[in-house]
């Protein structure tokens, strides 16, 4: 189980989800995004409308009459409350202050009326303790106290001053009063705050005069008759609100109240507040990116799942619910934005600088993804001489080369994609079943895409060979090993193209196995290095180490290391090896560092690494990630004749140069280690091949080629270190003619970090012998 969930949340996709729910939820508990919820609040007050009850009806004083003295106003509300009381209004709400008058004799008939219909009379004033913002804050006169029951007309505004919820009691200390808009709704909520729909017409709701109410007229009291009457804000005690809709409105806390009440009576009212909605919202996204769906379906499902919230806002607004979706929303927003992020990055770190074709980390990314490995073939085209034939082309002609090559490999094949190693091969993948000749197909679209192309205007040859792995077994980084190994069989004289049906396991070359727990190894980070000493050829002292990369597998034992690096290039998984090599070799610098011990350690990387600025990242973050000292790490370039383009590789190693770290040209003299590298690009060391070396004492070409190349390093100024120095007379010779550094079997062969350590430490303190 706990397998499961580990492997779950390792996707990408779904840790994404997981970072945008957790921000969600941040925001929800910073409340910052709370102004755009009232905004969206306020959105659905304009889309709809809704008319009211009809059982609850307003008294106002449009005309102004009451705001002549308190004497009118008492005589007005008298007059109206005893016209009330022959009437079959069902309750009374007076919602404006009752203040004591000059006439003592109108106070007293106020006060009778009141008594009177002590039964259905209410008084609505604000209770609240001064933590709530109420419509006007307002006492009665002393004569008027507890005359009938108390009902709070307070309000809560928010920092637009709108009135979006209301409580259904308010207080002060320990007494508590329910809030008006619970008793006009009849007590069709007694929990929970209400949240107002806006969406009433207000112009529907029923609204009398007081004026009108006070002289008795017919229309009035046909108006209030079984109905709840609030008497509002007689003395130009009225507040000025906001309304959602952008409008002011001068009305008492009364008005809000109705509103309140004619919410509650439609049914509306409720919040699904974030608690609810980032859950909801969360765990649909959350089921959705788990699901085990195609791409097209996993894009439907994201549709849908923003649907959600069009249907959310929608019902809301049609039901009268406040949701607070905004930040639900953000996990949208921030999802999106790192699943494009990481679509950008993938687009750009799959794609081969040179040709611009997708690479082969995409070619076994587009495998797996697309379920290809059954009844499906992975072709390789392998491009012959091409070193030769991009000597004569200028870089973007080099890609132009590849590209067109390309584009005939895939005639005929709908939405064929073909893919590129940054060397000379091209992949592709066939569906078995739509060729049956399979092999005929091939050597026809061979004898197309051999055609020469023009490269401006000039006709260039095109030779490829094909290798097509059809084993239908294995991962696919085993069968694209293994369809490059057939390219490589395949020969274009006689056999151009070389179809592997099944691998042979004990087969050196064809190793399918070798492939898969190569996989595994550095999946479970099991690629270790050894540390072989360079020692100072005129004190006798170490001063550094080269790391060399070691795999010792569980059932075959140790791999040499250029099977299992080549395997890795070939599986497009060059880069991984590198970067675990490099970080292991940066932190045994440290740990000798550490110690005050020589701590200089060479790293190899091959130069078909530097074709573009990956390398650049890679050496930059695993500086970061360990704190190596950059002049304590040595990057010794192997096989450069396989740089194509001199003039970008100068570039990326300048870039790396700046961080502190040097460069060597390994294995120079040989095939792969050429005078073109050495004067094109910025090396500080060079490294002579042990073919030479382990004969100068034999030979006397072996001596004067290795005396010629010591004499070539000092006029570059750069250091020059002999490998392969097993033998104390080959040695003494090589000192003798000035060689710096040497390593080899001799000095000290490959060990551990303790080890090497240990011998470090006994040199330090002068006990251990030096050579002579």
């Amino acid at each position: 189980m706990f397998d499961l969930v580990r492997k779950t949340f390792a996707t990408p996709r779904v840790r994404h989800c997981a970072v945008a729910i957790a921000l969600a939820v941040l925001f929800a508990l910073l409340t910052l995004l709370r102004p755009l919820d009232v905004a969206l609040w306020s959105t659905q007050t304009k889309l709809t409308s809704y008319e009211p009850s009809g059982s609850i009806v307003l008294v106002k004083d449009d005309d102004g009459v009451a705001q002549n003295s308190v004497i009118v106003t008492n005589t007005l509300l008298r007059e109206a409350l005893e016209q009330l009381q022959n009437s079959d209004a069902h309750r009374i709400v007076i919602d404006t202050p009752l203040r004591k008058s000059n006439d003592p004799v109108i106070d007293d008939g106020l006060r009778a009326a009141i008594l009177a219909m002590r039964d259905r009379a209410l008084i609505a004033t604000p209770v609240g303790d001064g933590a709530y913002v109420s419509g006007v804050r307002h006492q009665n006169a002393g004569i008027f106290g507890n005359v009938a029951p108390i009902v709070s007309s307070d309000l809560e505004t928010d920092f637009l001053d709108f009135v979006w919820s209301i409580e259904p009691t308010y207080g002060s200390g320990s007494e508590s009063h329910p809030a008006l808009w619970t008793v006009l709704a009849e007590k069709q909520r007694t929990h929970g705050a209400i949240y107002l729909d806006y969406s009433l017409k207000a112009a529907a709701l029923p609204v009398v005069q007081i004026s009108d109410l006070a002289a008795g007229k017919e229309s009035a009291i046909e108006q209030v008759s079984g109905k709840q009457v609030v008497i509002a804000a007689l003395a130009g005690d009225e507040r000025v609100l906001k309304a959602p809709d952008g409008q002011d409105l001068n009305f008492s806390s009364a008005y809000v109240h109705i509103v309140a009440a004619e919410t509650a009576l439609g049914g509306g009212g409720s919040l699904i507040s974030t608690r609810y909605a980032i859950p909801i919202f969360g765990a649909a996204l959350l089921l959705l990116v788990c699901a085990p769906l195609s791409r097209r379906w996993r894009r439907v499902g994201y549709v849908a799942w923003v649907g959600l919230f069009a249907v959310a806002f929608g019902l809301g607004t049609i039901l009268g619910h406040r949701v607070m979706l905004v930040d639900p929303f953000v996990i949208a927003i921030v999802f999106a934005f790192m699943r494009a992020s990481a679509n950008y990055r993938r687009r750009h770190l799959y794609i081969d600088a040179q040709s611009r074709l997708p690479n082969f980390t995409a070619f076994r990314r587009h495998v797996e993804a697309q379920g290809l490995l059954e009844e499906h073939v992975l072709v390789i085209a392998k491009v012959a001489r091409l070193d030769a034939i991009f000597a004569t082309l200028k870089g973007n002609e080099q890609g132009e080369y590849l590209r067109q090559v390309a584009s005939r490999l895939a005639l005929g094949e709908t939405g064929a994609i073909v893919f590129h190693d940054g060397g000379k091969y091209l992949g592709m993948v066939f569906k078995r079943s739509d060729y049956a000749d399979l092999q005929g197909h091939l050597e026809g679209l061979r004898a197309i895409a051999s055609q020469a192309v023009m490269v401006d205007g000039t006709p260039i040859d095109v030779a490829i060979t094909i290798g097509v792995d059809q084993s239908f077994n294995g991962d696919v980084s085993n069968r694209i090993s293994s369809a490059i190994a057939a390219a490589d069989q395949a020969r274009e004289a006689y056999r151009p193209v070389f179809i592997i049906s099944d691998f042979q396991a004990d087969s050196e070359e064809w190793d399918h196995s070798l492939q898969s727990r190569l996989e595994n190894a550095l999946s479970e980070n099991r690629i270790s290095v050894k540390l072989q000493p360079k020692v100072d050829m005129q004190s006798g002292l170490f001063v550094g180490a080269e790391a060399l990369a070691r795999w010792t597998d569980q059932q075959r034992g140790e791999i040499p290391p250029v099977r299992f690096i080549l395997q890795c290039e070939r599986a497009g998984r060059l880069d991984d090896l590198t970067k675990r090599v490099m970080e292991k070799s940066m932190k045994a610098s440290i740990a000798l560092a550490a110690k005050n011990l020589p701590a200089k350690i060479s790293v190899n990387v091959s130069a078909i690494q530097f074709v573009d600025s990956r390398i650049v990242d890679l050496v930059e973050m695993a500086l970061s990630a360990t704190g190596a000292d950059p002049e304590n790490i040595m990057i010794e370039i192997t096989e450069t004749a396989r740089v194509e383009n001199l003039v970008r590789a100068r570039s990326i190693m300048e870039e790396i140069k700046a961080f502190g770290v040097e460069f060597s040209i390994d294995d120079f003299g040989v095939g792969s280690g050429n005078l073109d590298a050495l004067y094109g690009l910025p090396f500080d060391e060079m490294k002579i091949d042990r073919m030479f070396s382990n004969e100068v004492t034999r030979c006397p070409r072996a001596n004067a080629v290795v005396a010629s190349m010591l004499e070539l390093s000092r006029a570059f100024g750069i250091r020059s270190v002999v490998e392969g120095v097993d033998h104390l007379a080959t040695f003494e010779v090589l000192r003798d003619m000035g060689g710096d550094l040497a390593q080899g079997f001799c000095i000290a062969r490959p060990q551990t970090l303790p080890l090497l350590t240990e011998t470090l430490r006994l040199q330090a303190t002068s006990q251990l012998r030096r050579l002579p």
